[in-house]
């Protein structure tokens, strides 16, 4: 019972009340002693052990069990009101790395920030819950139509994750994927409800993250075409499907082979080619970039060995791609130089390139990882260069040897006059950092001429060759050597 105290206020108590007769054989009863017990501790245990049961621990947002509750409850009266109900599932978008690179404790204090941000985002009849790992569930009640949907999803979840974090001292920039599903427009049960809000997730992600996706009939035959992808590619390194075609790089001035860069290919025997941009994202996801990575790099080192010993790239560069993942491993700089020795490729022969958007998702740890892999001796550029972050802070404190500028600037400087301006000022920005600069997605002469004329030091593209798988680079490499040997033998002829 509870017990009032004169003071006021009460308190929960466990009251025993004990009889006292007159006598021993009378029997009447003369009063009653009641001695209580203050149980408010008691009492506050045994409600946060019913919170736990029904609530996420860390960040305190209802669990998968009081979630779908909830939900069944938020069905149960749509269907007697006729009302719509949208399920949302919403995943962060490369949340491992910041766990791999920071540490746990970092990604518990975000994800207790993202749950925050959520949960202000929503009205107060709707629910925010926490599945597990970085997953949320957010279940919206008395929706009106897609439009006002789109509405709180772009324009109000979506930005609320986007804004930068700090936890303890470290400034995060993270973004989400969302997939919606409507009841009872998509489905009427309540668990494929759930799975299609998920497949819808998972869309958002194949689309390049940071978006919403909308459940449609289509989403079903996407969802098990990538599940079928993800398994005959869990099989393909075992089973020897992946090879490596080289795109030559040429000294902008003289023309002359300068370099290859090694570019994965895989060919199943159930998909066929399947093109990188279909797999690479899958395999990032899965984890099986990893191991697929390595294979990359030590046959790439392999195979420039080869032809160094048959002096076709006796003093050229072999790049080699480096994911996000792999430069998060700590086992990375060991790996390459590994791969190094076992293959006898000079140090300085091997050109590791990375995208600035995986250098500045975590920068002080990237800058460790780029400064022991420099202490191997290999170079390093920065791929896409312009896409991404940009951040001069942080280019200057990377120990970089080069900057490839996007090919989505190269292709257009000569019609844009803002992509002519953002190569030219990549240009004076590498020089005046002292790094060479690569031009990617040359596609003609006129784009190759006015590069070398703004002083950009080496080409690559279809003007010259595609990616060649090995017997055709060898092909090439022949070819162009042949034909430097003819000029020079003109050049020697021709009267002075």
């Amino acid at each position: 019972m509870r017990i009032r105290k004169q003071t006021g206020g009460s308190y929960p108590a466990w009251l025993m009340v004990s009889v006292v007769r007159e006598g021993a054989t009378s029997g009447q009863v003369g009063n009653f002693i009641g001695i209580s017990i203050d149980i408010t501790d008691r009492k506050a245990k045994e409600e946060r052990i019913r919170f736990l049961a029904q609530h996420d621990v860390l960040t305190e947002l209802p669990n998968r069990s009081l979630c779908q509750q909830r939900l069944a409850d938020a069905l149960e009266q749509a269907t007697l009101t006729g009302e719509q109900v949208a399920v949302l599932f919403i995943d962060l978008d490369r949340f491992k790395l910041v766990n791999d690179t920071l540490g746990h404790h970092i990604g518990d204090g975000l994800l207790r920030h993202v749950a925050q941000r959520l949960s202000q985002a929503v009205r107060a009849d709707d629910t925010v819950s926490r599945l597990g790992g970085d997953e949320f569930v957010v279940v919206l009640r008395h929706v009106l139509g897609e439009q006002e949907l789109d509405t709180i999803v772009n324009d109000r979840l979506i930005p609320a994750v986007r804004k930068p974090m700090v936890v303890e001292g470290n400034k995060l920039n993270v973004s989400c994927s969302v997939g919606v599903a409507l009841f009872p427009r998509d489905a009427t049960d309540q668990e494929e409800l759930m799975r299609r809000a998920d497949a819808a997730m998972y869309e958002a992600k194949a689309a390049g993250r940071d978006k919403a996706r909308f459940f449609s009939p289509e989403t079903d035959q996407r969802v098990q075409a990538r599940q079928h992808m993800q398994a005959q590619l869990s099989q393909a390194l075992a089973n020897q499907e992946f090879s490596l075609h080289y795109q030559p790089r040429l000294c902008a001035r003289s023309r002359r082979l300068a370099g290859a860069e090694a570019l994965l290919r895989w060919h199943n025997p159930v998909l066929g080619h399947v093109p990188p941009g279909d797999f690479i994202g899958l395999a990032e996801e899965t984890g099986l970039i990893m191991p697929i990575g390595l294979w990359v790099l030590q046959e790439a080192c392999r195979q420039w060995v080869e032809w160094q010993e048959l002096g076709l790239v006796s003093d050229m560069q072999l790049s080699v791609n480096l994911s996000a993942a792999q430069l998060a491993d700590p086992q990375l700089v060991s790996q390459v130089a590994q791969v190094l020795g076992d293959s006898g490729l000079p140090a300085r022969r091997l050109e590791l390139e990375l995208t600035e958007s995986h250098l500045m998702d975590n920068p002080a740890a990237a800058q460790l990882q780029v400064s022991d892999l420099k202490s191997l001796g290999v170079l390093v550029s920065i791929d896409d260069f312009g896409t991404g972050y940009s951040s001069l802070a942080y280019l200057k404190r990377f120990e970089i040897d080069k900057l490839k500028v996007d090919q989505s600037f190269v292709r257009g400087m000569l019609d844009d006059t803002a992509d002519a301006a953002i190569v030219q000022a990549v240009i004076a920005l590498g020089h005046t950092l002292g790094l060479k600069v690569v031009a990617e997605g040359v596609e003609n002469l006129p784009t190759a001429q006015t590069l070398a004329a703004l002083a950009c030091d080496e080409l690559q593209g279809y003007a010259f060759a595609r990616p060649l798988p090995p017997r055709e680079f060898e092909a090439w490499v022949r070819s162009q050597a042949s034909g430097a040997a003819v000029e020079a033998r003109s050049d020697r002829r021709r009267p002075k």
